[in-house]
């Protein structure tokens, strides 16, 4: 059995043989648990995600009692259109159980990710800091905390001395009235070091009108955290050599 959403039937040829169209692209963006490529259709480039084949537990698990990612993806997709790229189609193969999905979406001509103020010295990283501190500030007025809100998730366009901010992999999100502490954990995950990540809070402060010096403090102990839980699980891992 097959699922499928679209957002237009002009793409029902696509979701009909996303496996093939998958499998001849050679334009691979991502290849680690899940893979991305682009694929041409109809004169248009697009993205697609293809998830990790499940095996029969998490397969029952999304088969009955939860959404799976690609699912969750494309209606959080269209609930945040204007912060996301956007979503096409997804498509789910169910034998009984899930086994494979895609996702698909547009494709978005970005520069660079949030990598490259933070880790590569971008010259004018002092004005992405701030133009991202509102870009978030807005999905957060909007009630959306991205719970992956790290560097690669997070797509760059430049216009002169403006930037254009999107979020990618966002099965994993929640919606609800954030409090200053919801708020300034989620800049947690973007492994910034202390003066990048305090020009990013301050921004971040000044627009919601928080007490600066609190917030930055606040931001900061939560990135320390999330770094602490990392490296300990990295060493556990190679202790166990998993």
């Amino acid at each position: 059995m097959v699922k499928q959403q679209l957002i237009h039937s002009n793409y029902q040829p696509l979701a009909n043989e996303i496996e093939h169209y998958f499998a001849q692209s050679n334009t691979i963006l991502h290849n680690d648990r899940n893979i991305i490529k682009e694929v041409e259709f109809n004169n248009e480039t697009l993205v697609v995600k293809s998830y990790k084949q499940l095996g029969w537990f998490r397969g029952f698990i999304y088969t009955y009692l939860k959404k799976s990612k690609a699912r969750r993806a494309y209606e959080y997709g269209l609930k945040i259109a204007k912060f996301t790229p956007k979503v096409i189609a997804r498509i789910e193969y169910f034998q009984p159980l899930l086994g494979k999905s895609y996702l698909i979406c547009q494709k978005l001509e970005a520069d660079f990710n949030m990598q490259a103020p933070l880790f590569k010295n971008h010259p004018n990283k002092q004005t992405i800091f701030e133009q991202f501190a509102a870009f978030v500030y807005q999905l957060h007025q909007h009630n959306i905390f991205h719970r992956d809100l790290s560097p690669g998730n997070i797509l760059i366009k430049q216009n002169n001395q403006c930037y254009e901010f999107k979020i990618i992999d966002i099965n994993r999100m929640y919606f609800k009235t954030l409090s200053s502490q919801d708020r300034a954990k989620n800049f947690n995950k973007l492994w910034a070091n202390d003066t990048d990540l305090s020009v990013i809070l301050k921004a971040y402060a000044r627009l919601g009108k928080f007490n600066e010096e609190n917030f930055v403090q606040l931001g900061i102990k939560y990135n320390q955290q999330n770094k602490t839980r990392k490296i300990r699980k990295r060493k556990i891992k190679r202790v166990l050599k998993l």
